[in-house]
C-alpha cells in the first residue's frame, strides 16, 4: 500500500513538474520617458510649455508544450496611480488568436482607425477633436476578440464584442455592473483582404465595421408612437461606423488613404460624419523620416429629428428641421531622428471648423499645435 501511494505522489509530482515548465515564462519591463516643449496659437493660453510623459509596460511571455504561446500586458498610468490598460492573449499556432483586451485598444477595428503611415503623429494629433474614425467597441474595456491570419498573405479576419460599452476595468471576481450611458453593447468586424510587409515593398487593403446597441431608442421602442424622439432617451437608432483604407510603401516612400463614415444614431444634433484622410512618408536611411497628410470631416447635421411615420407629406427626412453640413479641414507634417533608443521628433498641424463649429479659434481663425518631442525608451 506503501508503495502504491508512493508511486501515486511520484507520478501526480512528475505531471504537476511538467504543467509548470509547459507553461513557464518570462516578464519584462519596458517603457519610455519622454519631455515635450508645445507651441500653441496666441489666442491660446499656453502656460508652461514643458511636459513630460512616464510609461512603464509589465510584458510576460510564454509558450504551452503544443506549441502555443500566450502573452500578458499590464501598462501602468502616467501619474503611476494604478493600471491605464491590461491584455492577454493565447496564440494557437501563428493563426488563431484569442485575446482579451481592457483598454489597449491593439485588436479589432481601433488598431485600423488611422493607417496612413507617419514620421510621428498623425495629423489630427494635439486637438480636443480629431478626425472621425472607428473604434469605439474594440477600444473600450473589457473586449473578446479573436483573429485568423493567413500565413504569408497577411490576410486576416477579427470580430470583437464587448458586453457593456462605457464600462471601467474590472478585477476579477466583479462585475462593471450595467453602464450603458456609451451604449449597451458592441461589436466589430475588421478584414485584411492583404498586408503584404517586406524590405523594399508594403502593400495593405482592408475595411472593418462597427455597430453599438442601444437598448433605449426609437427603433425598438413601441411606446409613444405619436413623439417618438421624448420617449427614445435621445437615440434614434443604434450607432454605425465603418471605414476602408489603402497603404502601398515601395523602397524609402510610403503613402496611404482612409475614409470611413459613422452614424451616431442621436435624435439630433449630428445625423452623421464622412471623413477622409490622407498623407506620405519618406525614411532616409535607418535614421531619419518625415511625412505630410490631410484630413477631412463632414458633419451632418440634423437638429430636428421627425420619426418617418411622422413625416409631413411630400417631406424627406434630410430635409427635415434646419439640416447644415460644416467641414473641419486638417494638416500637418512631422519628422523624427532615430538613434538607438533616444528619439528627437516634432510636428505642427493645424485645423480649420474643429469638431464642426464654424469658428475653431478667436476670429474665425483656425486651430494649430506644435510640439517638439525628446523620448528615451528602456
Amino acid at each position: 500500500m506503501n508503495k502504491l501511494k508512493q508511486i501515486g505522489l511520484t507520478a501526480l509530482a512528475g505531471t504537476l513538474a511538467s504543467m509548470t515548465v509547459a507553461q513557464a515564462g518570462a516578464v519584462s519591463v519596458n517603457g519610455t520617458a519622454e519631455m515635450s516643449w508645445v507651441s500653441l496659437p496666441e489666442h491660446q493660453v499656453t502656460g508652461n510649455p514643458f511636459g513630460q510623459k512616464k510609461n512603464i509596460t509589465f510584458s510576460g511571455n510564454g509558450e504551452f508544450s503544443n506549441g502555443w504561446t500566450y502573452g500578458i500586458t499590464h501598462v501602468m498610468n502616467d501619474t503611476f496611480t494604478g493600471q491605464s490598460s491590461s491584455s492577454m492573449n493565447i496564440n494557437m499556432g501563428g493563426i488563431l488568436t484569442l485575446a482579451y483586451d481592457s483598454g489597449t485598444g491593439g485588436y479589432g477595428a481601433n488598431a485600423r482607425d488611422n493607417v496612413v503611415p507617419t514620421a510621428w503623429e498623425e495629423v489630427d494629433y494635439g486637438f480636443t477633436t480629431g478626425i472621425t474614425d472607428v473604434g469605439a467597441v474594440s477600444k473600450a474595456k473589457g473586449v473578446v476578440n479573436i483573429s485568423l491570419v493567413a500565413p504569408g498573405s497577411g490576410s486576416a479576419i477579427s470580430f470583437s464584442y464587448a458586453s457593456r460599452m462605457g464600462a471601467g476595468a474590472v478585477g476579477d471576481g466583479g462585475t462593471s455592473g450595467d453602464a450603458t450611458s456609451n451604449g449597451h453593447s458592441g461589436m466589430d468586424l475588421s478584414i485584411d483582404l492583404w498586408n503584404i510587409n517586406t524590405k523594399y515593398f508594403d502593400l495593405r487593403t482592408g475595411a472593418a465595421a462597427e455597430k453599438v446597441t442601444h437598448l433605449t431608442n426609437c427603433s425598438n421602442n413601441e411606446n409613444n408612437v405619436e413623439n417618438k424622439v421624448s420617449s427614445c432617451g435621445g437615440q434614434k437608432g443604434d450607432a454605425y461606423a465603418a471605414t476602408i483604407y489603402q497603404t502601398i510603401g515601395i523602397g524609402p516612400l510610403s503613402a496611404g488613404f482612409q475614409a470611413s463614415y459613422k452614424d451616431p444614431g442621436t435624435s439630433g444634433g449630428i445625423e452623421n460624419n464622412q471623413s477622409w484622410v490622407a498623407g506620405v512618408a519618406l525614411t532616409i536611411g535607418n535614421y531619419i523620416s518625415v511625412s505630410c497628410g490631410r484630413g477631412y470631416d463632414e458633419y451632418y447635421y440634423s437638429d430636428n429629428y421627425i420619426p418617418e411615420q411622422n413625416q409631413p407629406e411630400g417631406r424627406d427626412h434630410e430635409d427635415a428641421g434646419g439640416s447644415e453640413r460644416i467641414h473641419a479641414s486638417f494638416r500637418g507634417c512631422s519628422m523624427a531622428g532615430n538613434y538607438g533608443p533616444l528619439a528627437l521628433k516634432y510636428v505642427r498641424n493645424d485645423v480649420d471648423n474643429q469638431g464642426g463649429g464654424h469658428a475653431s479659434g478667436r476670429d474665425d481663425r483656425g486651430e494649430e499645435h506644435q510640439e517638439i518631442n525628446l523620448s528615451m525608451a528602456f
